[in-house]
């Protein structure tokens, strides 16, 4: 029997020619910005609490700064109250409030940018259902399943990272006491194990990093296509997902296998081309700054003065820019063929997760020829898919 997954290789090359060419200055444009912003694969969770803890009293010498039969004046906001406790606390109170407050913004943004970078990530592929690229209509569509997308991604990564963080706490721990009681303790009861359960504790941590490893890139690579196809959440699309590849496991083997070498050509291809463009900027670059220590003075001048410093920053900042300007084009043809190759697999393997339109799809102009212009699929109720920018 054929695999779809090694099938899928010679129809991505083909997926990404009807889609990529011939060359609109304008999609290419909104491709370029789509794979530099959106999320490569799965992002780095954090967990945000649901509101920040209300006992900011509970630091020491902080909710006993207004007395403690103080009560705030009636018609006093809360947060009133709480700026006049924190200009009374001592200077460690205030830096360790700070601090907090720093914490919580960053948690907040880097989980926003996460959102945003995942929804445009299925803005990437809402182009390929529709052979349109529209970003701001379907950016704000996607923006929901976006952030199940990443609920989901922070919960398995969590699940990936746990066991090689309490392999690493238990190494530090038992070597040096980390001072904190219930590590140490945890870290001597597993240090007195015998080698039997030791082990099996070991395989049990690999077991457990494995299965979510691979539920992560299954969730990239073949849930996602399946949201966007039906226009639903993570869970249902790992439903459909889960039905179309619970009886085809040999089918993902195959596919983890070639996706490797996939993965490999397209990281040569993408290595080659920063190391060519890399070069080229860095002598145009040189050259520049060698013109520019002339007027100020020696190559010395470039570090020792402020103007010399400023040209210095100049310079790499039109280096950094340009190279990414010079490489991004490669960028979008490599990740337009994995992605194109991830979704024919899966609708390979599951025509009703078929995403890619007529147009661009090998499989659906050979089984329909002439046909190319309707698409039943765009005709649902896609969030991302109506609307123009």
């Amino acid at each position: 029997m054929g695999w779809h997954s090694v099938e899928a290789v010679d129809d991505a090359v083909e997926v990404t020619r009807r889609f990529l060419f011939p060359v609109s200055l304008v999609r290419w444009a909104k491709l370029a910005l789509l794979v530099l912003l959106m999320g490569g694969g799965a992002n780095t969770g954090v967990s945000v609490p649901v509101a920040p803890d209300a006992r900011i009293g509970g630091v020491s010498g902080f909710s006993g700064a207004r007395g403690a039969g103080t009560e705030t004046e009636p018609g006093v906001p809360v947060l009133d109250a709480v700026v006049s406790d924190l200009l009374a606390g001592t200077p460690g109170d205030r830096l360790i409030v700070a601090v907090a407050v720093v914490a919580v913004v960053a948690v907040v943004g880097v989980v926003v940018l996460s959102v945003a970078s995942l929804s445009l990530r299925l803005v990437f592929y809402d182009a390929l259902r529709t052979n349109e690229v529209r970003l701001w209509r379907p950016f704000l569509g996607r923006l929901r399943q976006a952030a199940g997308l990443f609920a989901a991604s922070a919960a398995l990564w969590s699940l990936a990272a746990g066991p090689i963080a309490l392999a690493v706490l238990v190494a530090v721990a038992a070597e040096t006491p980390i001072g904190w009681e219930p590590g140490d303790s945890f870290a001597a009861a597993v240090g007195s194990l015998s080698i039997g359960p030791a082990v099996a504790a070991g395989l049990l941590g690999g077991a457990v990093v494995l299965f979510a490893t691979l539920a992560l890139r299954l969730t990239y690579e073949f849930v996602i296509p399946a949201m966007v196809v039906g226009g639903t959440g993570v869970i249902a699309g790992w439903r459909r997902v889960w039905r179309a590849v619970s009886g085809a496991w040999m089918e993902i083997v195959v596919y983890l296998a070639v996706h490797f070498f996939v993965g490999v050509g397209a990281a040569i291809v993408e290595g080659v081309a920063l190391v060519i463009a890399g070069s080229a900027v860095a002598g145009v670059a040189g050259v520049a700054l060698l013109l520019a220590a002339v007027p100020l003075g020696g190559l010395g001048a470039l570090v020792g003065t402020t103007a010399g410093i400023a040209v210095v920053a100049v310079v790499a900042v039109v280096a950094a820019v340009t190279l990414v300007a010079l490489t991004l084009p490669v960028s979008v043809v490599t990740r337009s063929y994995l992605i194109a190759y991830e979704v024919a697999t899966i609708g390979g393997i599951e025509s009703d997760l078929r995403l890619l339109h007529p147009d661009i799809d090998p499989a659906s102009t050979e089984d329909t020829p002439g046909s190319a212009g309707d698409d039943p699929a765009s005709a649902d109720s896609d969030p991302g898919s109506t609307g123009r920018d």
